[in-house]
């Protein structure tokens, strides 16, 4: 027959079971937390459509749902919440949603809300509110253009695809070959003077652009533009391509011409025995 548990030793077990509970409470919260993820970021791409995305197919275990609405001006009716047309997928699973200009309302609190099911419970990302005015991300700058002007000064020009281009703030930046950081400037207009320039320098230039503030409250910057370069690239754009011109001339043209030389000379001693 067992002997009973002294009331020391029934504590210790006590205190190793709850131990083990709240160890395996942990680590399953934990997976839950992995499971389910934090936030959901929108980009409203040059006004024309909008992405909004929560995740990759390697954070994700779960097919979560995206569901919006507007709230409309009091004199209309509320907007139901609708969900989801076109899930971004990775690998089968639903990593975002996208969005046409259609559905797109500007000015308005857009509301979204994300879930999902797993293992029978409820996996929730919070209902967030935002303004799609400040999410905007424009195309870079095209047509970049550069023009000289007098007293050693370059004009660098540009334009925009954006639609509200009055809405728009620019960033320009550049450097010579010999330069070793870039130097950016903020511009407000579609014009960049450049006062003083070195004309044995090979300069390259680059625009992005953002939504100012008068028309968003963003720090999304649109991507850097395609460079647009001047100066003497002829004579010196940076080691590497400054060395292969020098290298054929000076070495490969000279030690070719001897070789061939030498194969003339030994056929026609050849030619002579």
């Amino acid at each position: 027959m067992d002997s009973p548990l002294s009331p020391s030793s029934a504590r210790k077990e006590a205190g190793m079971f709850l131990t083990l509970i709240v160890l395996l409470s942990g680590r399953s919260q934990q997976a839950m937390a992995s499971q389910s993820p934090q936030d959901v970021e929108c980009i409203l791409f040059n006004d024309e459509y909008l992405t909004c995305t929560w995740g990759s197919k390697e954070t994700l275990t779960a097919n979560y749902s995206l569901y919006y609405w507007y709230i409309p001006p009091r004199d209309e009716n509320h907007t139901a919440a609708e969900e989801c047309k076109r899930y971004l997928q990775e690998g089968g699973i639903n990593t975002g949603c996208w969005f046409n200009h259609n559905e797109i309302i500007q000015f308005r609190p857009f509301y979204i809300h994300v879930n999902a099911s797993h293992g029978g419970r409820s996996l929730v990302i919070p209902t967030k509110v935002m303004k799609l005015q400040d999410l905007v991300k424009p195309t870079p700058p095209v047509n970049l253009t550069i023009q000289n002007l007098s007293n050693n000064q370059l004009q660098l020009t540009w334009d925009s695809i954006y639609a509200k281009p009055h809405c728009l703030e620019y960033a320009v930046k550049y450097r010579s070959n010999q330069d070793t950081s870039w130097t950016e400037h903020l511009v407000s207009g579609k014009i960049f003077s450049f006062p003083s320039v070195d004309y044995e320098k090979y300069y390259t230039f680059y625009v992005k652009s953002k939504i100012n503030q008068y028309c968003g409250t963003t720090q999304l910057w649109s991507e850097w533009s395609v460079p647009v370069f001047w100066g003497n690239n002829a004579t010196d754009k940076g080691p590497a391509e400054e060395q292969a011109p020098w290298f054929w001339i000076h070495v490969v043209l000279p030690t070719a011409s001897l070789m061939l030389f030498l194969v003339l000379v030994i056929l026609l001693i050849r030619m002579e025995r």
